[in-house]
């Protein structure tokens, strides 16, 4: 049996639209078992809005591999999956799914696609490589692309608590990926780029300080903004709550923060208060640290747990 484990993901981080990402510690599982035919059973967050079949996120990416490879079918068996990312929150469950699919088809070859290629697939198969290259290498990523060549810089993760507001509706990847204009002022190209070599340099000093301005940002949350409801009152909660930087996590609607973890206390604390007094934004609060570690495929000997995981 193979037993493969990949983190959740929050991608953008304010300034770095499809450039930055950070591995998060909500884990994306599943255990596969060769049989005569396939199936699927699914657990914990989107059990009951995934396919349990060929179209399965998982198994779509993973055949994709495995027929490129070997020019044959991906060899059926039990698919057991168990997941504590929440869907269509901005919190890279579609990215955790194909990069999962990749490393069980390649621990079925033998593990002999290099990490540097899988990264390849999984941005072509999920269509962008922040969410892909933090799930696959953990901590922070930060990731460019040359032709069709997708590169990826790690980065040992701030020491910073993360708070998340994960609200209970969805916004779907590609409706938010529609709210962006394809031309923007020249003005607020700068601004961000100037803001993600802020980001560069708080990574490489480890000066979290910057990271307020850093996070700034002009390309893509004004234009979210309208189908997030609350969403600059919540940032601006964060911030002015001692939260070293806050921002739309992904394409949303997910709110994440960053703050030092004696002030992470006081951060949940006045969000918890925001949206106390926004009884029509149903959504939780939750801390957790940053995960340096990524995706990996081993083997199992153990039986596949009956219940693996709980909901957020």
């Amino acid at each position: 049996m193979w037993h493969v484990k990949v983190p959740a993901s929050s991608a953008n981080l304010g300034s770095g639209l499809d450039t930055l990402g950070m591995a998060l510690p909500l884990w994306f599982e599943c255990w596969f078992t060769p049989a005569q035919s396939l199936t699927i059973e699914l657990q914990g967050e989107g059990r009951d809005q995934a396919p349990q079949d060929e179209r399965n996120l998982i198994w779509q990416a993973a055949q994709a591999l495995y027929q490129a490879k070997t020019g044959e079918s991906m060899p059926p068996g039990r698919l057991v999956v168990s997941s504590q990312i929440p869907l269509r929150r901005g919190l890279g469950s579609s990215g955790a799914a194909v990069v999962a699919g990749l490393l069980l088809a390649n621990a079925c070859l033998g593990e002999s696609v290099p990490v540097e290629e899988l990264l390849q697939w999984a941005a072509s198969l999920e269509g962008h490589a922040d969410n892909a290259a933090a799930a696959l290498y953990g901590g922070l990523v930060l990731v460019s692309q040359r032709d069709e060549r997708v590169m990826a810089i790690k980065y040992t993760a701030p020491e910073l608590s993360v708070v998340l507001v994960i609200p209970a509706y969805e916004v779907p990847t590609d409706m938010a990926r529609a709210l962006l204009p394809a031309r923007v002022p020249r003005a607020d190209a700068v601004f961000n780029a100037q803001r993600v070599g802020l980001w560069v340099d708080a990574l490489w000093r480890r000066n979290w300080e910057l990271l307020r301005t850093a996070g700034e940002d002009r390309l893509h949350q004004p234009y979210r903004s309208r189908v997030i409801p609350a969403l600059d009152h919540l940032l601006n909660t964060a911030l002015d709550a001692g939260a070293s930087l806050a921002t739309l996590s992904g394409s949303g609607p997910t709110v994440l923060a960053l703050a030092p973890p004696d002030h992470a206390p006081t951060v949940v604390q006045a969000l918890e208060h925001a949206l106390r007094a926004l009884p029509e934004l149903d959504a939780c609060v939750r801390v957790v640290v940053p995960s340096n570690d990524g995706a990996y495929a081993l083997r199992d000997s153990r039986t596949v747990p009956d219940e693996v995981t709980g909901n957020v």
